[in-house]
């Protein structure tokens, strides 16, 4: 199997408004506006790159010029960029930060994502075939995610769950799952019910999946394999950040990262979180920075 890494998902142009002072609904506040390249697997592919991986990415990209600056700068970076020819324009996200520089609110334009589809990558079926891991984020269409399963039941896929309304696709999968990061609200849309992170893992294992990382915030990062007890990673609070938008996208990248370099999952989640305190600090939704941890 091809040791290259086969992402699938969603890239976005991302614009990121954050309020100067404490954030007034239903009126214009002043504040600032960052506008960069990001959308999940984006950045999770720019990510492990950055780390060193070669990896394919199997996405959607409009052929405007945000489109084209995006596709450009991905293939600058060594990513192996695959999309379909598309009419829609690249998907774009703006999230709304208050004065310290929480996410309040987000609105997502991915439309896009419907060229995703299953007879698209049919058309790359010796590519899927070559992977051993097939690596997905929720914003890919029920359709797509059944067409994965059933045609390469055999694969491990590693899933992001972006949002509670999008992970909610994979719940019929949950057996077909090697490892899955989500957050909180995540895991509790799967699980169906108000649990707390220590017992969310517990449930998803129970259902199947293979690996399963719960993020909450700030909060410490619950994780646990194989049917074993559920572990964390403790989480030290980091003053003065800028951003956190990207930040779970870096603690998967480094979970990925790492396990799938035959380390532990505590040693995965620990390495995730560093990539994450590192996100935090950045304007955009990726840093630069993740280079210092590059290996060969």
């Amino acid at each position: 199997m091809d040791k290259t890494l086969l992402l699938i998902g969603g890239s976005n142009i991302d614009y990121i408004a954050t309020s100067k002072e404490k954030l007034q609904r239903r009126v214009s506040n002043i504040g600032e506006v960052s506008v960069s390249f990001g959308g999940v697997m984006r950045n999770i592919a720019e990510n492990l790159t950055r780390l060193g991986n070669k990896v394919d990415f199997i996405t959607a990209i409009g052929e405007d010029a945000n489109g084209k600056a995006m596709k450009n700068q991905l293939i600058e970076l060594g990513v192996n960029v695959i999309t379909p020819k598309s009419e829609y324009p690249t998907g774009s996200y703006v999230a709304i930060n208050d004065s310290n520089h929480d996410m309040v609110d987000g609105i997502c334009d991915n439309r896009i994502v419907k060229d995703l589809n299953s007879t698209f990558l049919e058309s790359q079926k010796d590519l899927l075939n070559s992977h051993e891991y097939i690596i997905l984020d929720a914003n890919i269409l029920p359709d797509t995610i059944d067409y994965l399963f059933k045609t390469y039941p055999n694969k491990k896929y590693i899933v992001e769950a972006i949002s509670p309304t999008k992970v909610i696709k994979f719940k019929n999968y949950l057996d077909k799952i090697y490892l899955i990061k989500c957050n909180i609200h995540e895991a509790r849309m799967l699980m169906g019910i108000d649990l707390m992170e220590k017992d969310l893992v517990s449930g998803l294992l129970a259902r199947g999946v293979k690996n399963v990382v719960v993020s909450h915030g700030a909060h410490d990062i619950y994780f646990g394999e194989n049917y074993r007890r559920v572990d964390l990673v403790k989480v030290e609070e980091v003053k003065d950040f800028i951003n956190t938008t990207g930040c779970g996208d870096a603690l998967t990248s480094g979970v990925i990262d790492y396990f799938l370099r035959g380390k532990k999952l505590k040693e995965a989640v620990a390495f995730g979180n560093e990539l994450s305190r590192l996100t935090l600090m950045s304007h955009g939704a990726t840093s630069k920075e993740i280079e210092k941890y590059k290996h060969n």
